[in-house]
């Protein structure tokens, strides 16, 4: 999947667009599809949920997916004056012996990044979206839940009437595909609200 960075760098979240919210679909659709074994392997949906929060450290291509370099490049856009004022604070404070140590460096600007109205503004704005997202995503894999048993039913019924003979069935497996995607945006949901 090619990404328009021009899409990464526009998110002023306030100009949300349909192609915007259908972008951040497909992107997040192409995480789900990757990560689905891991978590429909979970016991619960804490579970589920601790396996999304270390992704980065348990999947190799954490970096490689699209929605992480979407949220990578949005990060970077809207923090990263942030991060490179206070790391040149903290950087002019060593130098001067007042800070010392890489850990201390790191901790004073996450902090101080974590505080800053751009974050906060981002987090807030960054929530709204993915749960609108997200939301939208559960209702069109419960449609397709929904179609996939009609079909599923018609299709019961033309057999047991004698006008459709196909000894095999995908209909069992899309369903289980629909329903495991629809837990994988649940569990999502649950995040998203949790942060």
């Amino acid at each position: 999947m090619r990404v328009c960075y021009s899409f990464i760098c526009f998110i002023q979240m306030s100009r949300f667009t349909s192609e915007d919210e259908a972008l951040l679909q497909s992107m997040l659709r192409q995480l789900l599809q990757s990560v689905k074994e891991k978590i429909t392997g979970a016991p619960s949906v804490e579970c589920a949920e601790e396996i999304l929060l270390h992704l980065e450290e348990t999947d190799e291509n954490f970096h490689n997916y699209e929605f992480v370099k979407y949220l990578r490049q949005h990060i970077n856009n809207t923090v990263g004056s942030v991060i490179e004022e206070e790391t040149e604070k903290c950087t002019s404070a060593q130098n001067q012996g007042e800070v010392s140590g890489y850990d201390t460096l790191v901790q004073h600007v996450t902090k101080k990044t974590r505080e800053s109205k751009e974050y906060r503004e981002m987090m807030h704005a960054l929530k709204n979206v993915m749960m609108v997202v997200v939301e939208s995503l559960i209702n069109k894999f419960e449609e397709d839940r929904l179609r996939n048993k009609e079909l599923d039913s018609k299709t019961k019924k033309e057999r047991q009437s004698g006008y459709y003979t196909d000894n095999c069935s995908d209909s069992d497996s899309s369903f289980n595909q629909v329903q495991c995607v629809f837990s994988l945006c649940y569990v999502i949901s649950v995040v998203l609200q949790n942060c």
